[in-house]
Protein backbone atom coordinates (compact mmCIF):
# COMPACT_ATOMS: atom_id res chain seq x y z
CA UNK A 1 0.00 0.00 0.00
CA UNK A 2 1.50 3.46 -0.97
CA UNK A 3 1.52 6.32 1.57
CA UNK A 4 -1.71 8.15 1.21
CA UNK A 5 -2.22 12.20 3.31
CA UNK A 6 -5.37 12.19 4.37
CA UNK A 7 -6.71 15.23 5.72
CA UNK A 8 -9.24 15.53 8.45
CA UNK A 9 -12.55 16.87 7.86
CA UNK A 10 -11.55 19.69 10.16
CA UNK A 11 -9.58 23.35 10.28
CA UNK A 12 -6.18 21.22 10.51
CA UNK A 13 -4.80 17.97 10.87
CA UNK A 14 -4.05 14.68 8.38
CA UNK A 15 -4.15 11.03 8.83
CA UNK A 16 -0.95 8.94 7.55
CA UNK A 17 -2.23 5.91 5.89
CA UNK A 18 -0.09 3.35 4.47
CA UNK A 19 2.85 3.92 6.90
CA UNK A 20 4.11 0.87 9.17
CA UNK A 21 6.87 2.44 11.54
CA UNK A 22 8.61 -0.27 12.40
CA UNK A 23 9.89 0.01 8.74
CA UNK A 24 12.66 1.84 7.78
CA UNK A 25 11.95 5.46 6.99
CA UNK A 26 13.36 5.98 3.14
CA UNK A 27 14.05 9.61 2.29
CA UNK A 28 11.25 9.99 -0.05
CA UNK A 29 8.70 8.96 2.94
CA UNK A 30 10.59 11.42 5.34
CA UNK A 31 9.83 14.48 2.64
CA UNK A 32 6.27 13.49 2.29
CA UNK A 33 5.31 13.28 5.76
CA UNK A 34 8.00 16.47 6.22
CA UNK A 35 5.22 18.18 3.67
CA UNK A 36 2.03 16.80 5.76
CA UNK A 37 3.56 18.32 8.42
CA UNK A 38 3.78 21.83 7.10
CA UNK A 39 0.46 21.50 5.33
CA UNK A 40 -1.51 20.61 8.48
CA UNK A 41 0.25 21.06 11.40
CA UNK A 42 -0.85 18.19 13.11
CA UNK A 43 -0.09 14.55 11.75
CA UNK A 44 -2.02 10.99 12.74
CA UNK A 45 -0.66 7.50 12.27
CA UNK A 46 -2.64 4.78 13.54
CA UNK A 47 -2.03 1.27 14.80
CA UNK A 48 1.85 1.79 15.40
CA UNK A 49 3.01 -0.86 17.69
CA UNK A 50 6.36 0.15 18.31
CA UNK A 51 8.67 -0.02 20.89
CA UNK A 52 10.07 3.22 22.55
CA UNK A 53 13.71 2.88 21.15
CA UNK A 54 11.89 2.65 17.67
CA UNK A 55 9.47 5.86 18.92
CA UNK A 56 13.35 7.69 19.33
CA UNK A 57 14.40 6.61 16.25
CA UNK A 58 11.71 7.45 14.15
CA UNK A 59 11.40 10.94 15.93
CA UNK A 60 14.97 11.71 14.96
CA UNK A 61 14.08 11.35 11.27
CA UNK A 62 12.75 14.72 11.88
CA UNK A 63 14.62 16.71 14.14
CA UNK A 64 17.13 16.53 17.21
CA UNK A 65 15.52 15.28 20.03
CA UNK A 66 15.34 17.19 23.41
CA UNK A 67 15.47 16.37 27.03
CA UNK A 68 12.57 16.86 29.27
CA UNK A 69 12.62 19.68 31.47
CA UNK A 70 10.55 18.54 33.84
CA UNK A 71 12.72 15.59 35.75
CA UNK A 72 9.68 14.13 37.38
CA UNK A 73 7.88 13.13 34.34
CA UNK A 74 11.11 12.03 32.46
CA UNK A 75 11.10 7.74 31.49
CA UNK A 76 13.55 6.32 34.15
CA UNK A 77 15.67 4.64 30.91
CA UNK A 78 16.28 8.45 29.22
CA UNK A 79 15.27 11.69 29.48
CA UNK A 80 14.50 12.18 26.28
CA UNK A 81 11.26 10.34 26.66
CA UNK A 82 8.42 11.67 29.19
CA UNK A 83 5.62 9.57 30.49
CA UNK A 84 2.21 11.90 30.37
CA UNK A 85 -0.47 10.15 32.95
CA UNK A 86 -2.79 11.55 35.31
CA UNK A 87 -1.61 8.69 37.74
CA UNK A 88 2.21 9.14 37.16
CA UNK A 89 2.52 12.58 38.87
CA UNK A 90 3.70 14.12 42.29
CA UNK A 91 0.31 14.41 43.77
CA UNK A 92 -0.81 11.03 44.23
CA UNK A 93 0.66 10.94 47.84
CA UNK A 94 -1.56 10.38 50.88
CA UNK A 95 -4.74 8.92 51.46
CA UNK A 96 -6.63 11.72 49.80
CA UNK A 97 -4.65 11.83 46.47
CA UNK A 98 -5.86 12.79 43.05
CA UNK A 99 -4.78 12.36 39.69
CA UNK A 100 -3.05 15.36 38.07
CA UNK A 101 -4.48 15.98 34.74
CA UNK A 102 -1.56 18.05 32.97
CA UNK A 103 -2.67 20.44 29.95
CA UNK A 104 -5.83 20.85 29.97
CA UNK A 105 -6.03 24.44 28.90
CA UNK A 106 -4.83 25.79 25.76
CA UNK A 107 -1.04 26.21 25.19
CA UNK A 108 1.86 26.12 23.23
CA UNK A 109 4.68 23.45 24.78
CA UNK A 110 8.13 25.27 26.19
CA UNK A 111 7.32 28.95 24.72
CA UNK A 112 9.09 30.64 28.25
CA UNK A 113 12.26 28.87 26.67
CA UNK A 114 14.36 31.74 24.60
CA UNK A 115 14.14 28.36 21.91
CA UNK A 116 11.08 26.45 22.17
CA UNK A 117 10.55 23.23 20.90
CA UNK A 118 9.46 22.65 17.25
CA UNK A 119 7.33 19.98 17.69
CA UNK A 120 5.76 17.08 19.97
CA UNK A 121 5.49 13.71 19.34
CA UNK A 122 3.51 11.37 21.45
CA UNK A 123 2.47 7.60 21.22
CA UNK A 124 -0.41 5.93 22.89
CA UNK A 125 0.65 2.91 25.26
CA UNK A 126 -2.53 2.86 27.12
CA UNK A 127 -6.30 4.74 26.78
CA UNK A 128 -8.70 5.05 28.62
CA UNK A 129 -12.34 3.23 27.09
CA UNK A 130 -13.71 6.60 26.12
CA UNK A 131 -12.76 10.85 26.53
CA UNK A 132 -9.26 11.26 26.88
CA UNK A 133 -9.20 13.25 23.85
CA UNK A 134 -6.35 16.66 22.66
CA UNK A 135 -7.93 19.42 20.88
CA UNK A 136 -5.60 21.70 18.42
CA UNK A 137 -5.97 25.16 17.28
CA UNK A 138 -4.74 25.90 13.84
CA UNK A 139 -3.14 29.14 14.51
CA UNK A 140 -2.05 30.17 11.01
CA UNK A 141 -5.77 30.49 10.39
CA UNK A 142 -6.74 32.63 13.55
CA UNK A 143 -4.31 35.23 12.16
CA UNK A 144 -5.65 35.21 8.68
CA UNK A 145 -8.67 35.88 10.15
CA UNK A 146 -8.01 38.82 11.88
CA UNK A 147 -9.26 42.34 10.83
CA UNK A 148 -6.54 44.04 8.94
CA UNK A 149 -7.12 46.41 11.58
CA UNK A 150 -6.00 43.94 14.51
CA UNK A 151 -3.09 42.61 11.92
CA UNK A 152 -1.63 45.91 12.22
CA UNK A 153 -2.32 46.21 15.83
CA UNK A 154 -0.42 42.73 17.09
CA UNK A 155 2.20 42.47 14.09
CA UNK A 156 5.84 43.39 15.79
CA UNK A 157 4.60 43.23 19.46
CA UNK A 158 6.77 40.89 21.80
CA UNK A 159 5.49 38.73 25.03
CA UNK A 160 7.06 38.11 28.21
CA UNK A 161 6.38 34.21 28.88
CA UNK A 162 7.21 33.03 32.01
CA UNK A 163 6.74 29.52 33.60
CA UNK A 164 5.07 31.00 36.56
CA UNK A 165 3.33 33.54 34.23
CA UNK A 166 0.63 36.36 35.90
CA UNK A 167 -2.24 35.18 33.54
CA UNK A 168 -1.76 31.57 34.91
CA UNK A 169 -5.29 30.23 35.65
CA UNK A 170 -4.80 27.82 39.38
CA UNK A 171 -5.55 24.64 37.52
CA UNK A 172 -3.04 22.26 37.49
CA UNK A 173 -0.08 21.43 39.80
CA UNK A 174 0.70 23.68 42.30
CA UNK A 175 4.41 25.12 41.67
CA UNK A 176 6.60 25.98 44.78
CA UNK A 177 7.86 29.40 46.20
CA UNK A 178 11.51 28.27 44.40
CA UNK A 179 9.66 26.86 40.85
CA UNK A 180 8.26 30.85 40.60
CA UNK A 181 10.74 32.53 42.12
CA UNK A 182 13.28 30.42 39.57
CA UNK A 183 10.82 30.46 36.57
CA UNK A 184 12.74 30.53 33.10
CA UNK A 185 11.89 33.44 31.29
CA UNK A 186 11.61 34.57 27.43
CA UNK A 187 10.43 37.39 25.34
CA UNK A 188 9.00 36.06 21.91
CA UNK A 189 6.74 37.74 18.82
CA UNK A 190 3.20 37.63 19.18
CA UNK A 191 3.19 36.98 15.42
CA UNK A 192 5.66 34.11 14.85
CA UNK A 193 6.72 33.93 11.08
CA UNK A 194 7.06 29.71 10.55
CA UNK A 195 10.50 29.54 8.83
CA UNK A 196 9.58 26.76 6.73
CA UNK A 197 6.34 28.16 5.30
CA UNK A 198 6.50 31.90 5.84
CA UNK A 199 3.18 31.69 7.21
CA UNK A 200 2.29 33.81 9.91
CA UNK A 201 0.61 32.38 13.26
CA UNK A 202 -0.94 33.92 16.27
CA UNK A 203 2.27 32.42 18.81
CA UNK A 204 1.09 33.14 22.69
CA UNK A 205 1.07 30.90 25.56
CA UNK A 206 -2.37 31.64 27.94
CA UNK A 207 -1.01 29.71 30.89
CA UNK A 208 2.40 30.78 30.69
CA UNK A 209 2.54 34.76 30.05
CA UNK A 210 2.67 37.56 31.79
CA UNK A 211 1.77 39.89 29.14
CA UNK A 212 2.94 42.27 26.03
CA UNK A 213 6.39 43.80 26.58
CA UNK A 214 5.97 47.64 27.35
CA UNK A 215 2.61 47.74 27.67
CA UNK A 216 0.84 48.48 30.94
CA UNK A 217 -1.16 45.45 32.40
CA UNK A 218 -4.68 46.85 31.84
CA UNK A 219 -3.87 46.83 28.17
CA UNK A 220 -1.50 43.78 27.79
CA UNK A 221 -4.66 41.90 29.45
CA UNK A 222 -7.43 43.04 27.33
CA UNK A 223 -5.68 42.52 24.17
CA UNK A 224 -4.50 38.92 24.76
CA UNK A 225 -8.07 38.21 26.37
CA UNK A 226 -9.40 39.53 23.10
CA UNK A 227 -7.05 37.39 21.11
CA UNK A 228 -7.89 34.44 23.43
CA UNK A 229 -11.24 34.53 22.59
CA UNK A 230 -11.00 34.76 19.08
CA UNK A 231 -8.40 32.16 19.06
CA UNK A 232 -10.57 29.10 20.88
CA UNK A 233 -13.17 29.11 18.84
CA UNK A 234 -14.80 25.61 17.06
CA UNK A 235 -14.36 26.42 13.78
CA UNK A 236 -10.32 26.57 14.51
CA UNK A 237 -10.23 23.12 16.61
CA UNK A 238 -9.59 19.64 15.78
CA UNK A 239 -10.03 16.98 18.06
CA UNK A 240 -7.99 14.02 17.96
CA UNK A 241 -9.88 10.64 19.75
CA UNK A 242 -6.92 8.60 20.42
CA UNK A 243 -7.06 4.82 19.87
CA UNK A 244 -3.89 2.03 21.48
CA UNK A 245 -0.70 2.70 19.62
CA UNK A 246 -1.33 5.98 17.77
CA UNK A 247 1.70 8.23 17.00
CA UNK A 248 0.49 11.89 16.48
CA UNK A 249 3.26 14.96 15.90
CA UNK A 250 2.46 18.62 15.85
CA UNK A 251 4.05 21.60 14.88
CA UNK A 252 4.19 24.17 17.81
CA UNK A 253 4.59 27.18 15.79
CA UNK A 254 1.27 26.36 14.17
CA UNK A 255 -1.00 25.37 16.71
CA UNK A 256 -2.23 25.48 20.53
CA UNK A 257 -3.45 21.92 21.73
CA UNK A 258 -4.99 20.79 25.24
CA UNK A 259 -5.61 17.75 27.23
CA UNK A 260 -8.76 16.62 28.56
CA UNK A 261 -9.94 15.49 31.89
CA UNK A 262 -12.58 13.49 31.51
CA UNK A 263 -11.75 9.95 31.91
CA UNK A 264 -10.86 8.26 35.32
CA UNK A 265 -9.02 4.93 33.45
CA UNK A 266 -5.62 4.74 33.22
CA UNK A 267 -3.91 6.38 30.32
CA UNK A 268 -0.37 7.04 29.24
CA UNK A 269 1.32 8.34 26.65
CA UNK A 270 4.90 8.33 25.99
CA UNK A 271 5.99 11.98 24.46
CA UNK A 272 9.22 13.25 22.83
CA UNK A 273 9.83 17.05 22.02
CA UNK A 274 12.01 18.00 19.17
CA UNK A 275 14.83 20.99 19.46
CA UNK A 276 13.37 23.95 17.83
CA UNK A 277 14.72 27.56 17.11
CA UNK A 278 14.40 31.17 18.49
CA UNK A 279 10.94 32.85 17.07
CA UNK A 280 11.21 35.31 14.26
Amino acid sequence: MSLEVRAFDAPLGAEIIGLDLNDPLGPETVETINQAFFDHHVLAIRDQDISMDRFMDVAGCFGTLQSQHVKHYAHPNTDKVSMISPQLNDDRSGPNAKPLYRGITFHTDHSYFPVPCKATLLHAKQTPSKGGDTRFLNMHTVYDDLTEEMKNKVDGLNCLHRLAGSRRNKTGRVMSDEEIQNSPTAVHPLVWVHEDTGRKAIYFNPNRMDGIEGWSDEDSDALLDELEALSFQARYEYRHKWKPHDVVIWDNRSVLHAATDDYDEPRLLHRILLEGTKPS
